[in-house]
């Protein structure tokens, strides 16, 4: 990719610091565009952004990487990363019946007495029919639930399937798209060579800030390029249909092309009221927030990379101990436990204290380890975002905006279009990309 010299005059403005607005404006800037990145908040990254602990960069949020996720290979490759990457062996766990079970392979299944043999069977069978399906735009129009029930059995969906569903979406937990659920099980299952092979998941040895920060550096390295944090944009301007400028609190920008990266709820806000299908359906898209507390701890709180939790007397239905992935972090002295809860930030939970959460979550983590204390905690933070999952109910392939918006000159990109694929770090830099080349496109 090169820059054009016939497109330096062209002003291009990327509303949002995250990994899809630094992939686009990376990619409009090489190709010579005048780029203007704007950061609402302090920092770069977005849900993939990154703190210091302990003279280390660790993520705000965790991430694991899958054999597929093909995009972030190319970044990786292109910004010279390649021995950043590390696959890990991982294990994952299932606390039910305040018994912790092992669950990462078809043997562990087997052995889960928490439901019926024949429907563990079941679940191994539908494991392996999900990994090799291969359309999935029917699975759009049926909820998860009756979809889980009719092929693992309804025993094995309340016990599995049941706490991921009505935690993690609350009162929609019964409208979910079974395509959602589906490419989660897809993306896990081809993380393993075959069915029987071990699970494996790739990580970056210093997390996402492996990413951002050298995207961030090299958009500042080229002319003509500003990347700006702490700079919220206020409005968007339009005129004749067309984008004129952004305005910030420092004053306005005029530009010809913006890129917007933001939730389609803060774009809405951005815009000018309007009518036309488009824009009605982005206001339709509803999201749910995370509060996401991470534990630094003096010691591994268990073997285990991913536990999932059934257990009513627990509020969060998984732990992720990030540490027993990534084991460069773990190498160096390192134990870190993510305990994340998703809902809707008009609930009480949202807006709990960080110390309420630290107290209730030590005492539950003590129902999973009897051994494990306050003591073992060398310290502790607490991560909320509004936007951090789109409520992909049925039907919602109908409601998937496309990059390209009514609006000349105006792209946006949001999580939503991942569907039915998950929140991942490949997706944001596929769909950051994907509406740079629109811009060029749109240019001939």
């Amino acid at each position: 990719m090169s820059a054009s010299a016939g497109s330096l005059d062209k002003h291009a403005v990327v509303i949002g610091g995250g990994l899809a607005g630094l992939s686009a404006g990376y990619d409009l800037a090489r190709l010579g565009y005048r780029v203007s990145l704007l950061e609402a908040g302090p920092e770069f990254g977005g849900l993939a952004s990154s703190f210091i602990l302990g003279g280390r960069m660790v993520e705000r949020y965790y991430h694991f990487i899958c054999r597929n996720d093909f995009d972030l290979f190319e970044m990786i490759d292109e910004l010279g990363l390649g021995g950043q990457l590390h696959w890990c062996r991982t294990r994952t766990a299932f606390y039910s019946n305040q018994r912790l079970y092992n669950f990462g392979t078809p043997f562990d299944l087997l052995s889960f007495d928490s439901i019926p043999l024949t429907q563990r069977i079941r679940f191994g069978f539908h494991i392996l029919w999900s990994r090799y399906l291969k359309g999935w735009e029917e699975l759009d129009q049926i909820p998860a639930k009756a979809w889980l029930i009719r092929n693992i059995g309804l025993q094995a969906y309340n016990a599995i399937w049941h706490p991921l569903l009505k935690v993690k979406f609350g009162a929609f937990y019964d409208q979910i798209s079974a395509a959602w659920i589906w490419h989660r099980i897809w993306r896990v299952a081809k993380s393993r060579q075959s069915l029987l092979s071990p699970e494996m998941f790739g990580y970056l040895e210093n997390g996402s800030a492996s990413l951002c920060d050298p995207l961030v550096s090299r958009l500042r390295d080229i002319p003509g390029s500003s990347v700006q944090a702490s700079t919220r944009v206020d409005r968007i301007e339009v005129e004749d249909g067309r984008v004129t400028g952004v305005i910030t609190g420092a004053g306005r920008i005029p530009c010809d092309r913006v890129v917007s990266t933001v939730p389609t709820a803060v774009l809405s806000e951005l815009l000018p009221e309007h009518d036309d299908l488009y824009f009605s359906k982005v206001r339709a898209i509803q999201s749910i927030g995370v509060v996401c507390m991470l534990l630094s701890l003096d010691s591994p709180f268990s073997p285990y990379y991913w536990m999932n939790i059934n257990d009513e007397r627990i509020s969060y239905n998984g732990i992720i101990e990030y540490t027993n992935l990534n084991t460069y972090l773990r190498d160096r002295g390192m134990n870190l436990v993510y305990i994340p809860y998703y809902l809707s930030t008009d609930e009480p939970r949202f807006s709990f204290s960080n110390r309420d959460l630290f107290d209730e979550y030590v005492q539950s983590l003590q129902l999973i380890n009897p051994q494990f204390d306050s003591a073992h905690i060398m310290g502790w933070k607490v991560w909320r975002d509004p936007y951090a999952q789109a409520i992909c109910k049925t039907n919602f392939k109908e409601l998937v905006p496309e990059i390209r918006t009514p609006i000349r000159g105006l792209y946006m990109t949001d999580s939503s279009q991942f569907y039915p694929e998950d929140r991942t770090l490949s997706a944001a830099i596929r769909s950051g990309r994907k509406a740079a080349r629109l811009v060029r496109e749109d240019e001939a």
